[in-house]
């Protein structure tokens, strides 16, 4: 039993690790990565479907009887190469220690070999680096995300006790992530274990679980490990991040994990606090106002998508999906307006939506997912969820100002594996252009950029009924000139609407509105200049070329089926609506027309043309 850093072999490449800026960096904190890791990891190890997980984490120290000398009698032989490695100890007091021991129930626990290589949990987690064997519905699939563990020690440390069916004792090991280092004159790598050996030759053999059981149940006691027969992980990391506090981490909880928390599928405790379906809402209000504004609305959406009746669920042709957008083609006419209708009156809304994924060995498989939305009254702010087998990707929302409530929601396991290949190593965004992904599926990005979507697409077409005054919301994306803009003088970060030309005679003003924008009469206008023929396009616009000639239908059309709502009120009548283009004719003076539907997210050109009717009729 003792520390173990094998050498480096003079005939091997020297490799550091570079992937821990992937678990703390401007999109995800260590302290948020901490918990989704574990989280992820314990779900994994579920013992089966129906099998409620419980993880626990909590902070020990001297005061709770955190023994430093026995701390340092572990760690003896690990803090000289931690001190070679660059880690700065002087901060480091064994008079005054400090762990974070984390555990779960209702798990597996590393099954496998302990001391050959196989394909189970226990080689995936001390054995190997970026790389895993999970799929399906596995959250965590990197292999990298145990890095966090080591990352979360001030001494880049962690240790692992693990209880499995049907076997008394416990498996326990240590193990240590450094920079490449040199000590007493020799290389050694990053990775090194606290444990026994499968030989005594140092290059021949490998780490397996301490042997000696007295010492194990002594490291159990020492850190108050709550297995007592029950299989499961118990991770203990001595000198965790001082900036952790248990309130935040609870905050941080709630924020990734609502969703298999109301629906029961998940239970949390932080120190003497339990998270439950049935304490969530209270406890979300306390540790986690900030990351909801309507926190009852939110969790009745959850429950209601969670216990949507698979009955009621509108089931599209699995043909949805290969013009690559959710749009109202895929409907049968009384369906939509049916779901337009409840979608105004504040229902809950359920899809069942087809998918066939090709692999590369040519298979078809075929699966799908389920896409809800809801706008309740009352709803301050919209926010749209993206659930892969229970776990939350956040860096997919989109909704922007929109005031509904959407969710994504994959539970087949063909789909997981899918969406799981797309994750980053942080599992907070898909990437269409993922190696795991391009590897496994023929042209997995359309498919991936169609799922992305599918929430945004789907408000964007019940929502064109609905006209909400947010200016603020819209401003960060358009901003309105009469006139074509400098581009000299356009500040950088300006999204503008181009407008081309110059309005003649000002028979109109246009400005914007949510979404679109409003074409009016100037106040104080000669109302001899009436009627009037307006004449409208509008596209996309484009980095380079005529932004009109490369407008896509696509797009967006104003059509009665495209997706867009345009409206004339007062003295003003739509003669025509085609594609791109509108067609009114003004009687006088006091009309207003509104367009709304645009994405949001993209420049828009528009060209607006007032003419006098014997203008028109003499051209």
């Amino acid at each position: 039993m003792a520390w173990h850093f094998p050498r480096q072999p003079a005939s091997m490449v020297e490799q550091d690790i570079t992937q821990r800026d992937q678990f703390s960096n401007d999109d995800v904190a260590l302290s948020e990565t901490i918990i989704r890791e574990s989280v992820q990891n314990s779900l994994d190890a579920s013992v089966s479907n129906e099998t409620k997980v419980k993880v626990s984490f909590r902070f020990m120290s001297s005061d709770d009887g955190l023994d430093g000398d026995f701390l340092r009698e572990v760690l003896e032989g690990q803090l000289p190469h931690a001190r070679a490695a660059g880690i700065d100890l002087s901060g480091i007091d064994f008079s005054s220690p400090t762990a974070l021991v984390i555990e779960d129930f209702g798990t597996k626990g590393l099954t496998g070999s302990t001391t050959d290589i196989d394909n189970e949990n226990f080689s995936d987690f001390w054995r190997r680096h970026g790389k895993s064997h999970k799929t399906g519905i596995s959250r965590g699939r990197w292999g990298l995300g145990k890095l966090v563990y080591s990352t979360t020690s001030e001494l880049g440390v962690f240790f692992g006790a693990t209880s499995r069916f049907n076997e008394e004792t416990i498996k326990l090991m240590g193990q240590t992530v450094l920079k490449l280092h040199s000590y007493e004159g020799h290389r050694y790598p990053p990775h090194a274990f606290f444990c026994d050996m499968t030989s005594s030759d140092p290059q021949d053999g490998m780490p397996k679980p301490l042997e000696d059981l007295a010492f194990v149940q002594k490291f159990v006691d020492k850190f108050e490990l709550q297995r007592g027969g029950q299989p499961g992980l118990s991770v203990v990391i001595p000198f965790p991040n001082r900036l952790f506090k248990l309130e935040e981490m609870i905050g941080v909880a709630i924020k990734n994990y609502f969703y298999p928390l109301i629906t029961g599928q998940l239970i949390l405790q932080f120190g003497d606090q339990e998270l439950n379906k049935d304490n969530v809402r209270e406890l979300a209000q306390k540790y986690a106002r900030n990351s909801f504004q309507d926190i009852t609305q939110l969790f009745d959406f959850v429950e209601g998508a969670y216990s949507f009746e698979e009955s009621k669920l509108l089931e599209l042709k699995a043909s949805w999906s290969i013009d690559k957008k959710l749009d109202q083609n895929d409907f049968e006419y009384e369906d939509l307006e049916r779901i337009r209708s409840q979608f105004i009156n504040g229902e809950l809304i359920g899809l069942q939506l087809p998918l066939e994924l090709k692999k590369k060995d040519k298979t078809t498989v075929k699966t799908d997912f389920k896409v809800f939305i809801q706008k309740p009254e009352g709803l301050g702010a919209g926010i749209d969820l993206y659930v892969r087998g229970g776990l939350t990707v956040p860096n997919e929302r989109k909704f922007g100002s929109r005031k509904a409530l959407g969710a994504m929601i994959a539970e087949k396991q063909d789909i997981c594996a899918f969406l799981g290949d797309a994750e980053n190593a942080a599992h907070t965004k898909w990437i269409a252009s993922a190696e795991k992904l391009l590897a496994n599926y023929q042209s997995p990005g359309e498919k991936i950029k169609v799922i992305k979507n599918v929430v945004l697409n789907l408000y964007d077409m019940l929502a064109q009924d609905l006209e909400e005054q947010d200016e603020r919301g819209l401003a960060k994306f358009f901003s309105v000139s009469a006139e074509k803009p400098d581009k000299k003088k356009r500040k950088r970060g300006k999204r503008p609407i181009i407008v081309v030309p110059k309005p003649k005679n000002q028979r109109i003003v246009l400005s914007r509105v949510k979404g679109g924008f409003r074409i009016s009469s100037p106040e104080g206008v000669d109302p001899n200049l009436y009627p009037c023929i307006i004449k409208v396009r509008a596209a996309y616009d484009v980095v380079r070329g005529n932004a009109f000639k490369k407008y896509d239908p696509q797009d967006f059309t104003f059509s009665n089926s495209g997706g867009m709502k345009v409206s004339a009120e007062g003295t003003c009548t739509l003669t025509m609506k085609s594609e791109n283009r509108l067609e009114i004719v003004a009687s006088a003076p006091f009309f207003k027309i509104s367009v709304n539907g645009f994405d949001e997210a993209r420049d828009v050109t528009v060209d607006v043309r007032a003419e006098a009717e014997e203008d028109e009729a003499n051209s």
